[in-house]
């Protein structure tokens, strides 16, 4: 499952589970994903499912909408990519991208020592952005 992990101003940790075809991001309450945040337009952005992944698209926000630092309008999204909504910073994550990762991944033989992989986990916190 695909998530979209939100940091808002190193206060609150958010992470929401991307559930449906289309995800709507803004401050509107009648957004799927809600950022209380005032650098976040109404219609901020969405998140769209595709068959390769995910895609994101900016919606005319007052801010932009960028993904690694590059401002976008329409790109789609690899698996630990940096979102910026206004000034609202988040990660993507899609497991099964991770599992795809990983399944391609193979320690060579000549290697005797133990291999560490370490993945951060992220609690979700079910309160709004603070302000």
């Amino acid at each position: 499952m695909a998530r979209l992990v939100l940091d808002c101003d190193g206060i609150d940790v958010i992470t929401h589970d991307l559930i449906g075809d289309v995800i709507t991001i803004g401050r509107t309450p009648s957004n799927d994903v809600v950022i209380d945040h005032p650098t976040v337009s109404w219609q901020h952005a969405a998140l769209t499912k595709s068959p390769s992944g995910y895609r994101l698209k900016d919606l005319g926000s007052t801010n932009g909408t960028q993904i690694d630092g590059v401002s976008i309008t329409d790109a789609e999204l690899k698996d630990g990519a940096e979102i910026r909504f206004g000034y609202v910073t988040g990660v993507f994550r899609d497991a099964t991208a991770s599992t795809d990762q990983a399944r391609g991944m193979q320690v060579s033989s000549e290697h005797d020592g133990l291999a560490q992989v370490r993945v951060s986990e992220t609690q979700s916190i079910l309160s709004p952005c603070a302000q």
